[in-house]
């Protein structure tokens, strides 16, 4: 081989591994910033998921906190009725009179009532309407010529809608033709 090529081979040698190391030195940059973008995703996770748990414990707190005041609100609304009661108690005691009670007891249902109109709670008509399985549960059939068939002819517990959703059904009995 002469002299020329042995230089020249040397040379391509030299040039391949120049561009080998530079090659090379690309790469292992690459890889050091893939390894840093790797832990900042891991990091951003960690955080992330950090901070979803602390959500999460501020929802529950949040609707703890809630119910607590929603509870309250309903309890001062009772107070006054509880109170009422008392008194319609304390002044059929001291007379000895069953009608003092009678319009006590009356006035403080009426109050009761209202406070849960007030709440959104509604009851549910019920005798005299067709019998509805979403609105009333069947406790009895009477057998009757007076009603139209599958007609309510009696309340035995009265239903309740809270906000128009369904709180409790109406008990009740429904005719049956005989």
């Amino acid at each position: 081989m002469s002299k020329e090529k042995k230089v020249d081979q040397k040379q391509a040698s030299e040039v391949v591994q120049d561009e080998v190391s530079a090659d090379l030195a690309a790469l292992q940059e690459e890889m050091v910033r893939l390894k840093t973008d790797v832990e900042e995703a891991h990091t951003r996770y960690l955080r992330t998921l950090a901070d979803f748990d602390n959500f999460r414990k501020r929802q529950r707190d949040e609707t703890s906190r809630l119910c607590d005041c929603a509870r309250e609100g309903i309890i001062s609304s009772l107070l006054p009725i509880v109170d009422n009661f008392e008194r319609s108690v304390q002044v059929a005691e001291d007379k000895h009179s069953y009608d003092a009670l009678v319009e006590g007891v009356t006035l403080t249902l009426r109050q009761l009532r209202d406070m849960l109109e007030k709440e959104g709670v509604a009851p549910i008509e019920a005798v005299g309407q067709e019998f509805n399985p979403e609105l009333h549960e069947a406790m009895m059939r009477v057998p009757t010529d007076e009603h139209p068939e599958n007609t309510i002819v009696d309340e035995l517990e009265k239903g309740y809608t809270l906000n128009g959703k369904l709180l409790r059904p109406a008990r009740v009995r429904v005719a049956v033709s005989e």
